[in-house]
């Protein structure tokens, strides 16, 4: 097969972002966020066509190499409304060509909507039969409610996604949830915040009487609306949970409302289950509720005999990837193949020895943090080791100085452990493996003490598994780590500090590495570059 480049585009409200595929391989996503270092970046025409370049040139390669492109439909400056919504099935359109002029030219172009992409995750998964459930906060205009589409059903069987209908009742969507994480913040995008603070509050009845009675409305209402809607159910609530010890009322709202979401949520997942399930399905779970623990954690457990997958970046950063997916399967026929989640910019090639390793678990075991630039980034909101602060899992000191000191995050916000993959259960209970930190785990409590660092106020934790494949130089630093103190955990958090998107090039690390006192150490591609005990500045190569 003669090489052939592909590219998909997503501009979303937030989350902007652009993927690349070589025939059925896909080599690299840059999120706008991390290129502009803007967090929730969403780009305008100009800003994408820049993204689209710094994508070309790190490959080597220019705009006349694109074979085939595809665009998503979300608040693309491209589409109509008439391009978006097929008017007689009052739903968004099946994919389609459009001719569309960009970057000096026209392209031909595969339009696919905001739903389907996410959905095309599954095409990433191993399984070949799935029912594919998709949910979050918003999605493609609906001329019948003026809102945007926040739900969807789908079947994967091979390399066709099918969507599907179903009969529910009523459906709670990320609008509800995200409606009312804003209004308990009074900011947008405090989703895992919530979570986070979830476990310190307890449920209260009318709470969860009140979600009941408003949720209905919210989901069919503007987030506008929904605020003064929410507002009017909890006088003076808004806004509680910004502040700096947030009260108690503050923490029940938030620990309600997650018990009412995973309950709704698990008992609509079973729903459509058993309305679709032929047998050798399996579950695909996508949209931004995908990145909530107890979700997937209680879908999980609902069906033990099904398998799961949910992608790394399955919330709006995947959407690019999702549009790539779906073009490369329309053209070739065959599923994409992609290194899931080290996708990003970066130079996948890594050397490193025994004494690199050694030399950073000396920093570690004096409190000190590991600054980890390995490799190509990984893709999504979370980090899994390429772009990651590294800590000891046992010292509480280690871990408020990096994460409420350095961070400067809130005190309730947990860091994630690190654990080798064949080892999970002798710290854990829950999945076999979770390599995108996507599920919640319940901490052994004869091992809580070890790992103190990473265990949450309700002894659950936040976990990645990583094995030697995946990721071979975290894999064997928390080897060498455990080998050493009898601990075969670290904790993770991502790279980058307030306000700012995970780093991305070198430079950005380089930034935060030197706004750091203290014991330290600066990893780049399995080298270390630099540590507390240097006296000259680190000197590196760029990334790709």
């Amino acid at each position: 097969m003669n090489e052939q480049l592909f590219c998909g585009i997503a501009y979303n409200v937030h989350d902007s972002s652009v993927s690349f595929a070589i025939n059925n391989r896909v080599v690299l996503i840059l999120e706008a966020e991390r290129v502009f270092r803007k967090k929730k970046k969403g780009c305008n025409k100009e800003e994408m066509e820049h993204l689209i370049r710094v994508g070309l040139t790190s490959l080597n390669k220019n705009v006349e190499y694109i074979s085939y492109w595809a665009m998503t439909t979300l608040n693309n400056p491209w589409l109509t409304r008439d391009d978006i919504v097929d008017a007689r099935t009052r739903r968004p359109k099946t994919p389609y060509w459009k001719e569309i002029e960009m970057l000096g030219s026209k392209k031909s172009v595969l339009i696919i909507n905001h739903h389907l992409s996410h959905a095309a995750t599954y095409l990433l998964s191993p399984f070949q039969h799935a029912i594919i459930t998709t949910c979050d906060g918003g999605g493609d205009y609906n001329p019948d409610t003026n809102i945007g589409e926040c739900f969807a059903v789908y079947r994967g069987d091979g390399e066709v996604i099918e969507r599907q209908d179903v009969y529910l009742e009523h459906v709670v969507t990320g609008k509800t949830y995200g409606m009312c994480s804003s209004f308990i913040y009074g900011a947008e995008q405090c989703q895992g915040k919530l979570m986070a603070l979830a476990a310190f509050g307890e449920v209260r009845k009318e709470y969860l009487d009140t979600f009941e009675r408003i949720s209905p409305t919210a989901e069919l209402i503007d987030y506008r609306l929904g605020d003064a809607l929410i507002e009017q159910a909890f006088p003076g609530l808004k806004g509680l949970a910004s502040a700096h010890m947030p009260n108690k009322d503050a923490k029940d709202f938030c620990a309600s409302l997650q018990r009412f979401f995973v309950e709704h949520r698990t008992n609509e997942t079973a729903h459509i289950i058993k309305q679709l399930s032929r047998e050798g399905d399996h579950l695909v779970m996508a949209g931004g509720t995908g990145l909530n623990l107890e979700l997937n954690t209680s879908v999980l457990n609902r069906f033990p005999n099904r398998q799961h997958f949910i992608a790394p970046c399955c919330d709006d950063t995947g959407q690019s990837l999702g549009a790539l997916c779906l073009l490369v399967s329309h053209v070739l026929g065959v599923r994409p193949s992609a290194n899931l989640p080290y996708l990003g910019l970066g130079n996948p090639m890594q050397t490193y020895n025994r004494t690199v390793l050694d030399s950073i678990v000396d920093i570690l075991l004096q409190d000190g943090i590991a600054l980890l630039h390995n490799g190509q980034a990984e893709i999504g909101p979370r980090a899994l080791g390429n772009r990651s602060l590294v800590i000891r899992p046992d010292s509480l000191q280690a871990k408020k100085t990096l994460s409420e000191g350095i961070k400067q995050r809130e005190s309730y916000r947990p860091v994630a452990p690190i654990v080798l993959e064949e080892k999970v259960h002798e710290y854990f209970v829950g999945p076999a493996t979770s390599p995108f930190m996507l599920y919640k785990y319940e901490v052994i409590e004869s091992v809580q003490e070890k790992i103190a660092g990473g265990v949450h106020c309700d002894g659950s934790a936040r976990v990645q598994t990583v094995n030697r494949k995946t990721n071979p130089f975290l894999y064997d630093l928390v080897k060498r780590f455990g080998e050493r103190t009898g601990a075969y955990v670290l904790l993770n958090t991502s790279l980058n500090l307030k306000g700012d998107p995970i780093a991305n090039a070198i430079e950005d690390t380089l930034e935060i590495y030197k706004k750091i006192d203290g014991s330290k150490v600066l990893v780049h591609n399995g080298q270390i570059h630099s540590s507390s005990s240097d006296t000259s500045a680190p000197t590196v190569s760029r990334d790709r």
